[in-house]
């Protein structure tokens, strides 16, 4: 009896237990899409920690401490990282510091937008800045920055824009060789304070995002 008892509930636990629901495809794209969003997002975050952690060793000069005569030396040596790469990660803190420090708290809430290449976010929000801005001018860049604000603004958007008037934007190109001219000229003078030097080199770097 107490053998048949025991196969009785076994059978009854088998006919009420369900087997396991497969995984359609559209489940599946939107389960992998989810956590795309999210390792996204960590990534920007990442981005904004190296970029805190490189001004903490620039601000403090610690490569100096490390037998490094400048910035770009210490970043190319110890970190394996080029030029324009320190720049981009300095020039991309420095900016949202200013502007979006809400970024920076440690569970930054909402969308963070591409950093890798924020001239043209700088750009806008410099023009945007302007008294004298036409209505017209004011309307298409802010639409135009809350594209790039939610992920939607395509490349070549802004560079679109700036050309819509026909006025060519190559004076860049000459802007750009004399901060390099002046970058050069300041790095030769004794006792320049550094801190001239870096933003030289920000200025070069913001100039080449926008060619």
């Amino acid at each position: 009896m107490t053998g048949k008892k025991v196969v009785g509930k076994t059978k009854a636990i088998k006919a009420k237990t369900k087997p396991a629901t497969e995984t359609t495809p559209v489940q599946e794209a939107l389960q992998v899409t989810w956590l795309l969003k999210g390792k996204l997002k960590s990534a920007q975050i990442a981005f904004l920690r190296i970029g805190e952690l490189l001004v903490q060793v620039r601000d403090k000069k610690l490569y100096a401490e490390l037998k490094h005569a400048d910035m770009e030396e210490y970043a190319r040596e110890r970190l394996s990282l080029s030029r324009a790469t320190l720049y981009r990660y300095l020039q991309a803190y420095d900016w949202v510091k200013c502007s979006h420090p809400e970024w920076l708290e440690d569970k930054p809430k909402g969308f963070i937008p591409d950093l890798s290449d924020i001239g043209d976010m700088i750009w806008m929000e410099d023009q945007l800045k302007r008294t004298n801005l036409a209505a017209g001018d004011r309307k298409g860049l802010e639409e135009l920055m809350q594209k790039a604000q939610t992920g939607e603004l395509r490349q070549g958007q802004v560079a679109a824009y700036r050309q819509k008037d026909g006025k060519p934007t190559g004076t860049i190109a000459a802007y750009l060789g004399k901060f390099r001219n002046l970058r050069t000229q300041s790095a030769r003078v004794k006792g320049m304070p550094p801190e001239v030097i870096r933003y030289l080199d920000n200025a070069i770097e913001i100039l080449k995002n926008q060619q």
